[in-house]
């Protein structure tokens, strides 16, 4: 017999607690009256599919575009992000102003996020609405268990279903390779989401990336704005990372990429040991989780990418051009003793 909850009866346990909480005269964030039911309710669904599903809460971050506030984990793999806004705000990226429309532009880079207040969930990847936004019969925030319909419950369990089943995608050229130019096109909306975390985090003062650009500047570049470090440090660590894999890094983890790199290419390695010291990590674990995720499913031994015409080197990736980040390829000549990531 199956003592699995439905999707519908978790669904309406949530919506109850939210009502609870919302008649609640407390201090805070009114996102915040979502966090604990939310949690309830991803543990409650993830049953009802009968998958394995962790959620992790990212840690606030106050005057800041910040991180997505929760990771979600399916099967030990990252899934993918969940935004959540306060009950009335909606889950339509169309119609978030000020300070939301300013984040969902910064998570637009995320390739699977799904936002909810509560009363609407949508489904973006790379800031393209899937599905369109489910809205549910009443208001979680004063109908209780029946602000959630049956209706509205099978279009949420379709849309967390989606949710949960993305992979990161591997183009394929016409002879079975990598697509190395639609590849680049995937790395690079992450770079740019590495870079923004970054500096977002050099605007607080007591950030450890502060005291690393600082080095950076002292020993390279005197002159370098933060955005420029930010670019180095976006460009060098997805650089470090592709070339960690395609010497055999496995599991891809940046001890792992750390450990590879430094057989053959010693400087490199050293430098994104610098760049990911557990301090910068956790300014920057959203983008960072994504990128090892993508990397990862790259096959050990690819090359990283053709080589160009007149010379030994090996192109990396050329992302399209930004502002700022990934500008240029970077490149380094194979098998160095000492490879560091060269700006062209």
């Amino acid at each position: 017999m199956n003592s699995r909850a439905s999707i519908h009866e978790v669904l309406r346990a949530f919506a109850a607690s939210v009502t609870e909480k919302t008649g609640q005269i407390t201090p805070g964030d009114p996102e915040d009256q979502l966090r604990a039911p939310f949690e309830t309710f991803m543990a409650g669904a993830a049953d009802a599919l009968g998958s394995k599903v962790v959620c992790t809460g990212e840690a606030r971050l106050s005057d800041h575009l910040g991180r997505p506030d929760y990771a979600i984990h399916r099967n030990d793999l990252l899934a993918g992000y969940v935004e959540l806004k306060a009950p009335g705000a909606g889950a339509d990226g169309a119609r978030f102003k000020g300070h939301n429309r300013e984040q969902f532009k910064r998570f637009s880079n995320i390739p699977n996020i799904l936002y909810t207040d509560g009363n609407e969930w949508a489904l973006y990847r790379r800031g393209k609405l899937e599905r369109g936004v489910v809205r549910l019969s009443g208001n979680v925030a004063k109908d209780g268990p029946k602000a959630a319909k049956a209706a509205d419950a099978r279009a949420v369990e379709i849309l967390l279903r989606d949710f949960l089943q993305w992979q990161p995608f591997l183009p394929r050229d016409g002879k079975g390779g990598i697509d190395l130019k639609r590849f680049a096109g995937e790395l690079a909306p992450l770079c740019r989401f590495l870079r923004d975390d970054v500096i977002d985090a050099l605007r607080n003062p007591a950030s450890s990336l502060v005291h690393l650009a600082k080095d950076w500047r002292q020993l390279l570049f005197p002159d370098a704005a933060d955005e420029q470090f930010a670019d180095a440090y976006a460009q060098t660590v997805t650089f470090a990372l592709l070339l960690g894999r395609s010497e055999g890094a496995d599991p891809l983890t940046l001890e792992n990429a750390q450990a590879k790199l430094k057989e053959q290419h010693n400087l490199l390695s050293r430098a994104l040991q610098v760049l990911t010291v557990p301090e910068a990590r956790e300014e920057t674990t959203a983008s960072l989780n994504l990128l090892l995720r993508l990397i990862a499913i790259v096959p050990l031994d690819t090359p990283a990418g053709p080589k160009t015409r007149g010379s030994t080197s090996t192109r990396i990736f050329s992302p399209p051009t930004t502002p700022n980040c990934a500008r240029t390829p970077v490149s380094i000549t194979p098998r160095s003793k000492s490879s560091a990531p060269r700006f062209a």
